[in-house]
């Protein structure tokens, strides 16, 4: 089976595994980018995104998750992740303090659905369909 190859999107003078990813919740979606981040338990995504997609994001449970920045407030929430064309059920969170430069994509749901390689010297990342 082929991987998902995706090439790296440069940012300034550096190059990230950056991706489109969609989110999906009821009949609502939005395309966003993601730094695909192997250091991350959750995906994490700005509240922002919530409020298109038209999720009341503050039901779901609040959790304080520790990042480079330390603590940040962050309920967890049940969408589906469209990746191309694979849609992958996933418990996320979002954030109104979440204020980085990129929403992040962590290893629940995306890391136990996929084989992933970065090859940093390609500038790609590849994700691989596990059965």
């Amino acid at each position: 089976m082929h991987p998902l190859k995706f090439e790296y999107e440069r940012v300034g003078d550096s190059f990230f595994p950056i991706i489109n990813v969609e989110l999906i919740h009821e009949d609502k979606s939005i395309i966003t980018k993601a730094y695909v981040d192997s250091g991350a338990i959750y995906s994490i995504f700005n509240a922002d995104l919530a409020d298109v997609l038209e999720l009341d994001y503050k039901k779901g449970k609040k959790i304080y998750p520790l990042g480079i920045s330390g603590h940040i407030c962050a309920n967890i929430n049940d969408i589906i992740l469209k990746i191309e064309d694979a849609e992958i059920p996933c418990k996320v969170l979002f954030s109104d303090e979440f204020v980085v430069k990129f929403n992040l994509l962590g290893r629940i749901g995306l890391f136990d659905r996929f084989r992933i390689c970065f090859d940093d010297q390609e500038r790609s990342l590849y994700l691989y369909k596990k059965d």
